[in-house]
């Protein structure tokens, strides 16, 4: 068995077409057809069945191709304790964030990262989230805690942890401001229009937020970009500033304390922000690299539904990953 038939192979089982394999490993079909007979002549038994709804292994196919998988394994493993080995002197992980919720996760993450992984030098940087996706794709820092409306950003992977409703919060006092024990429990915030806000002060985040665009559409589309008197991309000061009756403001709901005074009211349709970590695409992450995500995760609260989604998503990641690594063994 050589490396180029376990490579050839793992295409074949990865792909299920041997038009789509070719073209993975940059052959012609007809070159990776005869690679497949002349391989079946030489065993004395067919591995692969043609159907219309692509490759079938056969009881020997399924054998053999186990064997490939066990080999490539073997090599990547090998390779990874090599690479791991002549960099175990330099071995760092750069890890960016926020100038607030950012920094406050990793100062309360560092000592239990660093009693697991003590000889890896973990770092962080902060900065707004369009410049952290700047160094994120240019290969400055290895992951970063990411605002986001969506989930698929350019040139990187994002992993969502965490999701927030965006909630127009209104200070003590307000004509519209309610006691929040009169509201049913487990039901959704009553909802309202941003119409409603005329004559009311407004406070909004600066458009270095990951929604900071968006929120000032809204505005304007009510109507009530004049009613604008202050920004800032620091959430949390702009909560505390409608704590103290200077005006309205639209916060993600995690920053709500019901116990503030402060009314809360969903939009409709309702608008959810994500959290969570971007990854340069196809960057392969390091035992230590996966235990620093749940460690951020298990920080931000999120829920145990998310750790397994992220448990799921970084395993599919790793299979895509190694399919492209073992055509670089």
């Amino acid at each position: 068995m050589y490396l180029k038939d376990q490579k050839y192979m793992a295409a074949l089982a990865g792909e299920g077409s041997l038009t789509r394999a070719a073209r993975r490993l940059n052959l012609s079909q007809p070159a990776l057809s005869k690679w497949l007979l002349d391989l079946e002549q030489e065993i004395g038994m067919p591995l692969v069945i043609r159907s219309r709804n692509g490759l079938v292994f056969t009881e020997a196919g399924q054998i053999y191709l186990e064997g490939c998988r066990e080999c490539l394994e073997a090599a990547l493993e090998i390779r990874r304790e090599l690479d791991a080995l002549s960099q175990k002197s330099k071995q760092s992980i750069i890890l960016g964030g926020s100038p607030i919720r950012g920094a406050q996760a990793f100062a309360k993450i560092y000592s239990e990262f660093r009693r697991k992984y003590p000889d890896i030098d973990l770092q962080f940087v902060s900065d707004k989230n369009p410049v952290l996706k700047k160094m994120l794709s240019e290969g400055e820092i290895t992951m970063s805690l990411l605002g986001a409306m969506e989930t698929s950003l350019p040139n990187l992977e994002y992993l969502k942890f965490m999701d927030e409703e965006l909630l127009v919060m209104l200070p003590k006092g307000h004509p519209l401001s309610y006691d929040y024990k009169t509201l049913p429990p487990n039901q959704p915030y009553p909802a309202m229009d941003l119409a409603n806000l005329a004559g009311t002060p407004i406070l909004t985040t600066a458009s270095e937020t990951s929604y900071g665009d968006m929120v000032l559409t809204l505005y304007r589309n009510a109507g009530l970009e004049s009613n604008i008197i202050f920004r800032s991309n620091v959430i949390p000061l702009l909560y505390e500033m409608v704590l103290n009756g200077v005006g309205a403001a639209m916060i993600p709901d995690s920053y709500y304390n019901p116990e503030d005074g402060i009314s809360v009211y969903s939009l409709s349709p309702r608008i959810v922000v994500y959290q969570g970590i971007g990854l340069r695409s196809g960057h392969p992450l390091s035992d230590a690299e996966e235990y620093l995500i749940h460690l951020v995760m298990n920080n931000w609260g999120s829920p145990y539904y998310m750790h397994q989604y992220a448990d799921y998503y970084l395993e599919q990641r790793k299979l895509r990953i190694d399919a492209y690594e073992y055509n670089k063994i």
